[in-house]
C-alpha cells in the first residue's frame, strides 16, 4: 500500500510538471468574410514563456479550423501561445517575431490576437478581427484560468482570492514562481501591497505542489528573498 501511494504521488507530480503538453486547440468562426486562414504561435514579446518552437498556420473551412501537436514544456509548468486568423495566408514567422519585437502587436491589447495556453480547447469567435473577446467552450481549463486571472488583475481584484480558488493549478504555481522573479528590494512593497506577500501566497498552494521539486525550489527562492 505504501509504495502504491508513493507511486500515485509521483504521477501527480508528473502530471502537473510534465516535460511535454499533447494540445489540440479548435475554433468556431461566425464571420469568415475575412478570415480565411488561422494561425497559431508561441512567439510574443513575453519572456521567458516566449519561444519560437510553434508556429503553424492552416485554412479556415467552413468557418473551423484546428491545431494539433506536442510541445516540450522543457521544466515549465505550461506554455502560453496566441491564436489569430487572417485574410492571408502568407504572414511568416519572421515577420510575426517582427511585429513583437517592434511591439506592433502586444498580446493583451491588440483586438486581433488571442491570448491562450497550449491545451486541448475550442474557441468559439464572433468577430475575428476581436478574437481577443472569444470564448473558451470546451475543454481549456488553464485557458480560462488565465482569462479570469487577466480579467482580475484588470479589475483590480486581490490575488490572494485567486490563488484561494486554483490552489493546485499549475497555473497558479506559474503566476507565483514569475512574480518572486521579478521582486526585488527596490519593489518588493509596492507589489507586496497590491498581490499579498510571496510567502502568504506560497503557503496558499495545495501540498502536491508545495511538496514537488520545483515547489521545493521556489520555497527555497522565496525564504532568501525574504530576508532582510
Amino acid at each position: 500500500m505504501k509504495a502504491l501511494i508513493t507511486l500515485i504521488l509521483i504521477s501527480n507530480t508528473y502530471l502537473v510538471f510534465a516535460q511535454d503538453v499533447n494540445f489540440n486547440i479548435q475554433g468556431r468562426i461566425e464571420d469568415t468574410k475575412n478570415a480565411k486562414y488561422a494561425y497559431l504561435s508561441t512567439l510574443s514579446q513575453r519572456i521567458p514563456i516566449s519561444s519560437d518552437k510553434i508556429f503553424m498556420i492552416t485554412p479556415i473551412v467552413d468557418g473551423k479550423f484546428g491545431f494539433q501537436g506536442v510541445f516540450d514544456l522543457q521544466g515549465r509548468t505550461y506554455q502560453q501561445a496566441c491564436v489569430f486568423v487572417d485574410e492571408r495566408g502568407n504572414i511568416s514567422k519572421e515577420e510575426l517575431l517582427s511585429k513583437f519585437r517592434k511591439l506592433v502587436w502586444v498580446i493583451g491589447r491588440e483586438e486581433n490576437l488571442r491570448e491562450i495556453i497550449l491545451e486541448d480547447l475550442t474557441l468559439d469567435i464572433d468577430e475575428p478581427a476581436k478574437i481577443i473577446y472569444s470564448k473558451v467552450v470546451e475543454r481549456g481549463t488553464l485557458t480560462k484560468q488565465l482569462d479570469e486571472y487577466n480579467e482580475n488583475s484588470r479589475s483590480g481584484r486581490k490575488m490572494l482570492d485567486f490563488v484561494k480558488k486554483y490552489p493546485d493549478s499549475p497555473f497558479t504555481f506559474e503566476v507565483i514562481r514569475s512574480l518572486t522573479s521579478v521582486i526585488v528590494p527596490a519593489n518588493r512593497d509596492r507589489i507586496e501591497s497590491k498581490t499579498g506577500s510571496l510567502s502568504g501566497l506560497y503557503a496558499l498552494l495545495s501540498e502536491r505542489l508545495k511538496n514537488s521539486k520545483e515547489g521545493i525550489s521556489l520555497k527555497q527562492q522565496i525564504d532568501k528573498k525574504s530576508k532582510p
